[in-house]
């Protein structure tokens, strides 16, 4: 099924948004922002290298100066921080304030204040009062985007990973009212006892308050916080995974079960994955601890951008991941995080397949299967060899 364009505002969410960014307006102009203590755990790198393609050589200048762009601009982002805070209140959705402000740091885009700074600070006047977080430290490490996997994995994980490093036994304040296997499973796996879900529409108060920055932007990731996380995760699970089976298999990760940011024609191109022995796979069917022992037993994996790629943090150094991407929609976030792990990387420069109308985020791409096999032959080829 297509996607279709997303729905136009209503009357009230246009009226609603329109009172928050006048509201919020006037409360930065009387207050000030929040004050808090900074913990810089490593720098941003003087040095730091933006990963390419293995395929550079077939990949248009479109993409590749849309990751130089976004890494020119996100390199600051690369610095290493947690911040601490005094008597607070986190919501739900990990935004954290304090009267008349938002703590922007807490925010997964600046240009979100506006919008919590209004209406929403009302909520201050019922919170809630956990007694494990009067005698313990909170550690932050989610935002409002956290409750999709892609973001969960890449950004809220390694902010955990600088947590532990200042607070190791403080509470973590996780995405509720349950928090799904994938999230409780790596808090757990990066050492963390002490939890507090956070029911939606409510918020806590928090005494003492560390919130982890999201380290890099825009997709790229710090590689060494992308190996721990790894690290972490794949030494939690090993009883779950089978050594013989290590880097075995070819497998195409299907979207078409998703509602958005589908393959248009994805029976021509797994007909030419079919030729290559490459099995089609749902996550949609699998367990989080079925998915990494899934990847871990991946030795060439291909998909279209979205949160299905995510998993890509799981495979074996040395194997391969492939992405089908449009030049309408360039991001390096699976670039970033193959590199980092050391999985060879290569990108199908594919086309928009949704009408103009349909946001980039969600459309749906259409990919050359030309050009798959292309990507693809070279890669089995060699293995054939070996």
């Amino acid at each position: 099924m297509a996607t279709a364009p997303l729905p136009r505002p209503t009357l009230w969410q246009r009226t609603k948004r329109l009172i928050d960014r006048t509201l919020g307006t006037a409360g930065r102009a009387l207050s000030k922002p929040l004050v808090a203590e900074e913990i810089e755990i490593a720098p941003a790198p003087a040095l730091a290298r933006m990963p390419v393609p293995a395929n550079v050589a077939m990949v248009p200048l479109v993409f590749m100066e849309g990751f130089a762009d976004i890494f020119e601009e996100v390199q600051p982002n690369f610095r290493q921080v947690v911040h601490r805070l005094r008597n607070v209140q986190v919501a739900w959705h990990g935004s954290v304030v304090k009267g008349l402000r938002v703590f922007l740091p807490s925010l997964p885009q600046p240009w979100m204040e506006l919008e919590l700074a209004g209406i929403f600070l009302l909520r201050q006047f019922k919170n809630r009062k956990v007694s494990e977080l009067t005698t313990r430290p909170a550690g932050l490490a989610f935002d409002s985007w956290s409750g999709n996997y892609f973001h969960w994995i890449a950004e809220a994980l390694p902010r955990l990973a600088l947590l532990r490093k200042v607070q190791p036994d403080c509470v973590v304040l996780l995405p509720g009212p349950n928090p799904p296997e994938y999230v409780t499973r790596t808090v757990s796996a990066l050492g963390f006892t002490y939890t507090c879900a956070l029911a939606p529409g409510e918020l806590v108060l928090v005494p003492d308050l560390w919130v982890a920055v999201r380290p890099g932007r825009h997709g790229y990731m710090v590689p060494e916080l992308v190996r721990e996380v790894r690290e972490a995760v794949m030494t939690s699970l090993l009883p779950h995974l089978d050594p013989t089976k290590k880097a075995t298999r070819r497998l195409y990760v299907s979207r078409s079960r998703q509602n958005w940011r589908q393959l248009t024609n994805e029976g021509e191109i797994v007909a030419v994955l079919e030729r290559y022995g490459f099995e089609t796979i749902y996550f949609e069917d699998m367990t989080f601890v079925e998915q990494v022992r899934t990847m871990y037993e991946a030795d060439i994996f291909i998909g279209i951008h979205g949160a299905n790629m995510t998993n890509i943090l799981f495979m074996t150094p040395g194997s391969h991941a492939i992405e089908m991407m449009s030049n309408t929609y360039i991001n390096p976030s699976y670039l970033s995080m193959a590199d980092s792990i050391g999985v060879s990387y290569s990108l199908v420069p594919s086309t928009l397949g949704s009408p103009l109308e349909v946001e980039n985020n969600y459309a749906d791409i259409t990919a050359d299967p030309a050009l798959v096999e292309q990507v693809v032959l070279p890669l089995c080829q060699s293995q054939t060899t070996d």
